[in-house]
């Protein structure tokens, strides 16, 4: 039987102050008993309707990390946060937003609208294998 990776306290209540900064007022997103390498799911605060829903995953790589996935009523983002520097870098994300991957928008030609598609067809696979997405 392997022993579950727990997560200090400090990490745990630095990433919910960085996601109270995403999320005005929020409930506790980040629970006491949050595991590394699982993915949560937390949804908007009351104040907020449940209209913003954030899919996040902690690792331990050589210093705590966190890949999370942003979706507010159709536009994403997916963001890695850095606890050791206190910094965000921005992932791969869809293009073409609103409505993550599909669009429409007259003003472009047919090979910028078949990159996007392919670009967001690769988002869609990384974010699947992150558990981020359903297939």
């Amino acid at each position: 039987m392997t022993e579950e990776k727990k997560i200090a306290k400090p990490i745990l209540a630095q990433l919910q102050v960085h996601f109270d900064g995403l999320i005005p007022r929020n409930l506790f997103l980040v629970k006491l008993d949050t595991k590394l390498d699982k993915v949560y799911t937390t949804y908007g605060s009351t104040a907020i309707k449940d209209n913003i829903k954030i899919k996040f995953i902690i690792k331990n790589n050589e210093g705590f990390v966190c890949d999370y996935f942003l979706d507010a009523d159709g536009y994403t983002e997916h963001r890695r946060y850095f606890f050791e520097t206190d910094q965000v870098e921005m992932l791969e994300n869809f293009e073409g937003q609103f409505g993550s991957s599909e669009f429409e928008d007259e003003d472009i030609d047919y090979e910028e609208h078949r990159r996007i598609v392919k670009h967001n067809t690769e988002v869609r696979k990384i974010l699947i294998k992150k558990r981020f997405l359903k297939k």
